[in-house]
């Protein structure tokens, strides 16, 4: 039993260090040159959402900056 806790644990480890990969690799895109003009796009304090097929996040713009929030991440 002991052991299978110890998967359950490592399953849960790695979801969530995919899911905080996924929030910088967006945050940095977004942030970055490519992503310039969907933030020109939005005034301040606007959001949207985005939905992958394992992740819905919503993009804020706070002070000029693309600011990404988890709202659902996959379950363990």
């Amino acid at each position: 039993m002991a052991e299978l806790r110890f998967l359950t644990m490592n399953a849960i480890e790695e979801i969530r260090t995919h899911t905080s990969r996924v929030v910088v690799r967006f945050t940095n895109y977004l942030n970055g040159p490519l992503g310039r003009s969907v933030l020109d796009n939005l005034d301040e304090g606007e959001s949207f959402i985005l939905q992958t097929s394992d992740h819905t996040m919503r993009i804020t713009k706070r002070n000029g900056k693309a600011v990404v929030t988890l709202v659902s991440a996959p379950a363990a």
